[in-house]
C-alpha cells in the first residue's frame, strides 16, 4: 500500500496553499507525509503543476479542483497498489485515526473509508482506495465525473463508522484556520 497526501487543490477560499499552513510545528504536507511513512511502502504528495515541494510527489495530471484528480494521477504512477489517500485540509488526522483505518482495512471490497456522520456519505479525503477501483475512477472521469465520492457512493466498500468526528473537521478557509491555531495553540 502506497501514501498520498492530496496537496493539489487551488485552495481559492483559503488564499494560500493548505498544504503549507503549520499546524504541527511543520508544514501539513510534512505532516501528514510522516504519519503515512509509518504504515506505507511508498508516500508522495499530490501537487497540482504549479505547485513545487522537496517530499517525494506527483504532480496532478489536470489542473481541476477535485481530489478525483490527485487520485487518478496516483493510480497512473502505479495501479498495482491500493493508496490510502489523506487531505492536506484536515489538521486533526493522526496516526491513531490512520492506523485504526488500515486496521480495519478490507481487501475485498473496492475501498475502506469512514462515513461522514454530519452529512451521512462515505468521506472520500481519507480512505484507502483498492487497486480494483482505477477502473471507476477512470470511467467517471470519462464521463465528466470528478466526485470521488459518488464513485464511492456507487462501489462496494467497506464503510468504517469513525470513532471520533472530529478527526473529519475539514479546514477550508482563512477565518477557520486562524480560529483552529488559536484554539489548538491554547490547548498546547
Amino acid at each position: 500500500m502506497n501514501g498520498l497526501v492530496l496537496a493539489g487543490g487551488l485552495s481559492t477560499r483559503m488564499g494560500t496553499d493548505k498544504g503549507l499552513l503549520v499546524y504541527h510545528e511543520k508544514s501539513q504536507r510534512e505532516y501528514l507525509f510522516e504519519i503515512l511513512a509509518q504504515f506505507c511502502e511508498e508516500v508522495f504528495v499530490s501537487i497540482n503543476p504549479n505547485q513545487q515541494t522537496e517530499l517525494p510527489h506527483i504532480v496532478d495530471n489536470a489542473e481541476i479542483s477535485s481530489p478525483l484528480i490527485g487520485i487518478l494521477s496516483a493510480f497512473e504512477r502505479n495501479s498495482a497498489v491500493a493508496w490510502l489517500v489523506v487531505a492536506c485540509d484536515m489538521p486533526l488526522i493522526d496516526d491513531k485515526i490512520i492506523r485504526f483505518l488500515v486496521e480495519n482495512r478490507n481487501p475485498k471490497t473496492l475501498a475502506t473509508t469512514f462515513r461522514n456522520p454530519e452529512e451521512n456519505f462515505p468521506e472520500p479525503i481519507i480512505t484507502i482506495y483498492e487497486s480494483d477501483i482505477y477502473p471507476k475512477l477512470k470511467q467517471a472521469f470519462s464521463e465528466n465525473k470528478k466526485s470521488a465520492r459518488r464513485v464511492l457512493e456507487n462501489s462496494e466498500i467497506t464503510l468504517l463508522e469513525i470513532p471520533d468526528s472530529f478527526y473529519l473537521t475539514n479546514i477550508n478557509t482563512e477565518e477557520k484556520a486562524k480560529e483552529f491555531m488559536q484554539l489548538h495553540n491554547n490547548k498546547s
